[in-house]
């Protein structure tokens, strides 16, 4: 015999499993885009750590942004795209993709793609000259 309450239970049991299972789901995705962008990125001893914080800040939309953009740049790689700073007007433009068409969401995307493109600098040692006099 079952009581009303084992029915419950086993309902909140089932509504908690599932949650879990999308979590988890979740989890694994956010950590491959993760992997993927560490893995084709511009990445250097001196900066992965600034690189995989940078990473580790950004929600899993923008991590998919990023992916495409990271995509978008392996894949048009020649002479008219030379530099990834070249491709970002097209990628983002609204008449491409419908889903540019919210200024304000492209604005912010465009920001994260530059702050990608910039952690990604590899810093360079300054070069003094001394003049003796």
């Amino acid at each position: 015999m079952h009581s009303r309450r084992g029915f419950r239970d086993n309902g909140v049991v089932r509504l908690l499993s599932v949650l879990l299972e999308l979590t988890l789901a979740a989890v694994a995705s956010r950590s491959s885009l993760m992997g993927a962008l560490i893995r084709t990125a511009n990445v250097h001893s001196s900066n992965i750590n600034a690189i995989v914080d940078f990473l580790s800040g950004l929600s899993s939309g923008e991590l998919e942004c990023l992916a495409e953009f990271q995509g978008a740049c392996l894949l048009e790689v020649d002479e008219k795209f030379s530099h990834p700073y070249r491709l970002l007007p097209e990628f983002f433009d609204p008449a491409i993709s419908e889903r540019w068409r919210n200024c304000e969401d492209r604005a912010h995307k465009t920001f994260i793609v530059l702050s990608w493109l910039e952690i990604q600098q590899i810093p360079q040692p300054r070069n003094c000259s001394i003049h003796a006099v």
